[in-house]
C-alpha cells in the first residue's frame, strides 16, 4: 500500500546537524510534500516503521548508525522507498556506494536551496510514476478477472454486487452504491455494500422515470467527483429535493467527496456507481480513472444481456399461453425459446470479447504493446468459440469435428473439477471412477466437453428436490472390441418408460423451463465420433446414461502425448 497522502509525498530528512535540518525544512515548505525530520538513524528507522514514507534524505557520515545502514535496514521494511544521499565528504567509493543502494541523487554538501528542491522534485516525479505504473497493472488484472466473472453470474443483484465491489476497491473505499432501473425506467433499485454488509432496496418514483428521459442524461457519460449534493449530475438536470434524497444513499455524508460512475453503453444509461472518494483517488484526474468507466461499460454490457434474455424469456412464455390454440403458435413459441437461450450464450462470448477489446486499447494507449497478445487470444479464441457454435445450430443433421488425439481420462476429470464450484452442483456428490491405464481418443475436444457439461447438467438438474443428490461417473475399456465407456448415473427423478424413445427429438425436454435443445446437440456429437448411447432409467430411481467410443486407432509417440492438452468448451447448456 503507497505511503502517499493523496499525491503528497512524504519524505524524512536524516542529519546529525540540526541547522542541516532546518534548512531543508525551509527548502520544502512551500511545495506539495509531508516532511519529517530526526537526527540520527536509529530514530528515523523507529519512525518509518511506525510510518512508512516515500523518500529519504540522509546524511551519509551519522554516529550510531550511517546513511548507507539505514537504507538497507529500511528496504527490508519497504524495497520501493526512494533515496537521495547527503555528504560533505564524498568520494568516488561512497559515490558507488550510493548508488548500489539505489539512491535517486548524491548531494554535496552544502548545498543550494534550488539544488535540494530540484533533487527531491525529480526523485517525487518519479516515485509517482512507478506508483501509477504498479496501480495500472494491478486494475488491468482485476479488470480482466471482473469481466470473467461478470459473464458466469446470471442476476442482476450478483452483477451489481460483483462490480461495485471493483469500483470500491479501485477507489479505496469500504463503502459504496449502485442505483438501477428496469427497461422501462418505472422500478428503481439501490444496491448497498457497507464494509461485508450489503442491503437490497427496491422503489418506484415518478419524477425519477420522467428526469431519465430527458435527453440532457446523455451528456453525463464518465466518473464525476462531487462535493456537495448539487454537484451530482442528475440534481444539475433536475434541482429538485425529492430526486436529491433518491440518488443520493443513506450513507452519504457531505463532509466527504464521493464519485459517480455512470453505466452506460452508447446513449444508454443503466445505472450509476457510487462511492466515496479517497484522497489519493480525488486528487486523481478524471482521464487516469479509465478502469472504472470499463468496469461500468462491463456492467451495463451485461445488464442489456439480461434484460434481452428476460424479455425474450418473458415473450416465450406469453407464447406459451396460448400454445393450445393453434400449433402454429406452439411452434413460434418453442423457436422463441431457444432464441432466448442462444442469444444469451452468444451475448456471453460478446461480454468476453468487448471486455478484451477495452483492455485491449488500454494497453495500446499506454504503448505497453508486449501485453496486447494476451488480449488478441482471448478475442479470437472466443470468435471461433462463437463461429463453432452456431456452425453446430445451422447443421441439422451432423456436426463436424477437428479431430485429435486426446486424454479421455484427463478430459473427464477436467469437466468435473470445472463443474463442482458451480451452484448448480453445490449440494450434489460427483464420484469418478477411472481405470489406472490412460485411453487415448480421437475427437474434438470442446465438442466432447460440451457432450459431458449437458450430461452433468442435466443429471445435476434431475435431483432438484430429491433427499439424495448423487452423481457418478464410470471410466472403463472394452478390450475386446477396441473400445471404452463411460457412463453418468444420477439419483433423480428418472424418466418413464414410455418417454424414453423420445429423448433426442427436437423440441423435446422434461425440464419446465427446458428448450429440448440439449440432448439433440449431445446425440449428433455422440454419432459424428462413431459412438454408441444407451439410456437406463427408472422412475423414482434415477437415470443412467451409457455411451461406448472407439479407442485411438493408431498408438501415440512420447512426443504426440507431451502435446495433450483440453482445450476451452464452448458451451450449450
Amino acid at each position: 500500500m503507497s505511503s502517499k497522502t493523496g499525491n503528497m509525498i512524504k519524505i524524512i530528512a536524516v542529519d546529525d546537524e540540526d541547522i542541516v535540518l532546518s534548512f531543508i525544512q525551509d527548502a520544502l515548505d512551500d511545495d506539495n510534500y509531508h516532511i519529517r525530520v530526526a537526527n540520527n538513524g536509529l530514530t528515523a528507522l523507529e519512525m518509518i516503521e511506525k510510518d512508512p514514507v516515500d523518500l529519504i534524505l540522509t546524511d551519509i557520515r551519522m554516529p550510531q548508525m550511517d546513511g548507507i545502514e539505514l537504507i538497507k535496514r529500511v528496504r527490508q521494511i519497504r524495497p520501493e522507498t526512494g533515496v537521495i544521499y547527503m555528504t560533505g565528504y564524498a568520494n568516488l567509493n561512497s559515490a558507488k556506494d550510493a548508488i548500489k543502494q539505489g539512491a535517486f541523487d548524491y548531494i554535496m554538501k552544502p548545498f543550494e536551496l534550488t539544488e535540494i528542491r530540484q533533487a527531491v522534485e525529480k526523485a517525487a516525479k518519479k516515485i509517482l510514476e512507478e506508483s501509477l505504473a504498479k496501480n495500472s497493472g494491478q486494475h488491468l488484472a482485476q479488470l480482466s478477472d471482473l469481466n470473467q466473472m461478470l459473464v458466469t453470474v446470471g442476476d442482476h443483484i450478483s452483477l451489481s454486487t460483483v462490480s461495485l465491489r471493483f469500483v470500491m476497491i479501485h477507489c479505496n473505499s469500504l463503502v459504496g452504491s449502485v442505483l438501477y432501473w428496469n427497461r422501462n425506467k418505472t422500478e428503481f433499485r439501490m444496491i448497498t455494500i457497507i464494509d461485508e454488509n450489503i442491503d437490497n432496496q427496491t422503489f418506484e418514483n415518478e419524477k425519477l422515470t420522467k428526469l431519465l428521459s430527458d435527453s440532457k442524461i446523455i451528456s453525463f457519460n464518465e466518473p464525476v467527483f462531487i462535493t456537495s449534493p448539487e454537484e451530482h449530475p442528475l440534481f444539475i438536470i433536475e434541482p429538485d429535493e425529492e430526486i436529491k434524497n433518491i440518488i443520493l444513499p443513506n450513507w452519504y455524508n457531505e463532509s466527504s467527496p464521493i464519485i459517480a460512475i455512470p453505466i452506460r453503453r452508447a446513449d444508454t444509461l443503466y445505472g450509476i456507481a457510487i462511492t466515496t472518494a479517497s484522497e489519493s483517488t480525488h486528487n486523481t484526474e478524471v482521464g487516469h480513472l479509465g478502469p472504472l468507466g470499463i468496469a461500468a461499460n462491463q456492467l451495463a454490457l451485461s445488464l442489456e444481456n439480461l434484460f434481452l434474455l428476460e424479455e425474450t424469456q418473458n415473450a416465450y412464455s406469453r407464447l406459451k399461453e396460448l400454445q393450445d390454440e393453434t400449433i402454429s403458435l406452439e411452434k413460434m413459441a418453442t423457436k422463441g425459446e431457444i432464441s432466448a437461450e442462444i442469444g444469451h450464450e452468444l451475448n456471453n462470448f460478446l461480454g468476453v470479447v468487448a471486455g478484451n477489446f477495452s483492455l485491449l486499447d488500454m494497453q495500446l494507449k499506454k504503448k505497453a504493446y508486449d501485453k496486447i497478445g494476451k488480449y488478441t487470444e482471448a478475442i479470437y479464441t472466443n470468435i471461433d468459440k462463437m463461429k463453432r457454435f452456431t456452425d453446430t445450430l445451422m447443421d441439422p443433421t451432423k456436426i463436424s469435428s477437428l479431430k485429435e488425439i486426446i486424454s479421455f481420462n484427463s478430459l473427464l476429470t477436467e469437466v468435473i473439477d470445472y463443474l463442482k464450484p458451480q451452484e448448480r452442483f453445490q449440494d450434489v456428490s460427483i464420484e469418478l471412477n477411472t481405470p489406472d491405464e490412460e485411453i487415448y481418443f480421437e475427437g474434438d475436444g470442446t465438442h466432447i466437453q460440451q457432450l459431458l457439461y449437458n450430461l452433468f447438467n442435466n443429471a445435476a438438474d434431475s435431483t432438484n428436490g430429491c433427499k439424495i443428490r448423487e452423481i457418478s461417473s464410470v471410466l472403463e475399456t472394452d478390450k475386446q472390441n477396441n473400445r471404452f465407456v463411460v457412463s453418468i448415473s444420477d439419483t433423480g427423478s428418472g424418466i418413464k418408460p414410455e418417454l424414453l424413445p423420445q429423448l433426442f427429438n427436437q423440441k423435446f425436454t422434461t425440464k419446465e423451463n427446458g428448450h429440448g435443445f440439449g440432448l439433440l446437440v449431445c446425440k449428433r456429437i455422440i454419432d459424428s465420433h462413431g459412438g454408441n448411447l444407451k439410456v437406463e432409467s427408472t422412475p423414482g430411481i434415477g437415470t443412467t446414461f451409457r455411451i461406448d467410443f472407439p479407442k485411438a486407432v493408431r498408438e501415440l509417440t512420447t512426443l504426440e502425448t507431451q502435446k495433450i492438452k483440453i482445450t476451452s468448451p464452448a458451451i450449450i447448456a
